[in-house]
């Protein structure tokens, strides 16, 4: 494979090649050392997938390389999971509203890459079942303890320095829709803000409907811009009108103000709704290094592409948001 044919990945300043990677493992239950929704003590391997789909041990070079999480990666996810832990949207065994802060203190011990070692593990029933472990205190401890389960997810990336020695990133993720933003608590904290004030039941109408790109706000986007501005697709029946700055933080003039919005085709809405791609004022694409190259291809993006949509001093200030505080950096 010509180089330049070859996917890569920076870390720390340092150029890794992207080798194979596993997306969105689910982290279950009994996985999870704490923050359970069912009984039992939970497990400490990882289910990773069944070997009817894919070679798992091929994949893992039969263990003889090493693992690491990133620092970084864990500030984003306890970043993200904050609201979660104070709101327990979940049914938790326990109250777990204050164990957030002593897992964000304890990430200040960590080094900016925490390796573990990586092997196998084998259950005695259904051997089609792959799973992995470590017994490092990484893996064992923090990452088990700091994962909510069911809304949580990991991924594995497989990945080659340039002196050619293999390793395995592990990247832990939280589901979108549980995030601070879209927390299902924080939505109906904002519905009932919305309910309480005296407003016309029209006025009232047009928030809530402006949440799901709905109404007169998604009407006014489509009138300003008929066409997804990544794909041109202008089938109506298909287009988002997605918020730049999100519903749930918005105030009342920019939950329903069409230059708090783009129209996206649904996978791209959904990119950009996770933070995953933003834009520039002039047009040109960021794309988040949490998306890994090859999804980035499958995706057919370019980063630093331009696009074009109606560029509006209000909507370069909505971007600007999007920039600072939605985008995964």
């Amino acid at each position: 494979m010509a180089d330049n044919e070859k996917n890569f990945i920076k870390i720390d300043s340092e150029r890794f090649e992207l080798i194979d990677e596993i997306d969105n493992i689910p982290v279950v239950d009994s996985f999870v050392k704490k923050n359970k929704i069912g009984r039992g003590s939970g497990e400490a391997r990882l289910y990773v997938g069944s070997q009817r789909m894919r070679n798992f041990d091929d994949f893992f070079n039969y263990f003889h390389n090493k693992g690491f999480f990133l620092k970084k990666d864990f500030e984003d996810y306890l970043s993200d999971a904050k609201f979660e832990y104070e709101q327990q949207e979940q049914k938790y065994q326990e109250d777990i509203s204050s164990d957030w802060e002593h897992y964000h203190s304890q990430l200040q011990n960590l080094s900016n890459r925490e390796f573990f070692t990586l092997e196998r593990a084998i259950g005695d029933q259904d051997l089609d079942r792959y799973y992995v472990r470590s017994y490092d205190d990484i893996f064992r401890e923090y990452f088990r303890s700091i994962m909510l389960p069911v809304i949580s997810f990991v991924s594995i990336l497989k990945i080659k320095n340039d002196d050619g020695i293999i390793f395995f990133l592990f990247r832990p993720s939280l589901s979108y829709s549980f995030n601070p933003y879209y927390h299902p608590a924080k939505e109906r904290q904002v519905e009932e803000a919305i309910e309480q004030k005296r407003l016309p039941e029209r006025e009232k109408e047009k928030l809530v409907k402006a949440r799901i790109g709905q109404g007169a706000y998604r009407q006014k986007l489509l009138e300003e811009s008929s066409e997804c501005i990544i794909t041109r697709v202008n089938d109506e029946r298909i287009l988002m009108a997605s918020h730049i700055k999100p519903w749930s933080v918005s105030n009342d003039t920019e939950k329903i103000d069409h230059n708090n919005g783009l129209v996206l085709t649904p996978t791209y809405d959904k990119l950009f709704d996770q933070g995953f791609i933003t834009f520039e004022n002039d047009g040109s694409i960021i794309i988040s290094p949490y998306i890994s190259p090859l999804n980035i291809k499958k995706l057919n993006l370019t980063q630093g592409k331009k696009y074009t949509f109606p560029r509006t001093n209000k909507r370069e200030e909505y971007l600007a948001y999007h920039r600072d505080h939605i985008f995964k950096k």
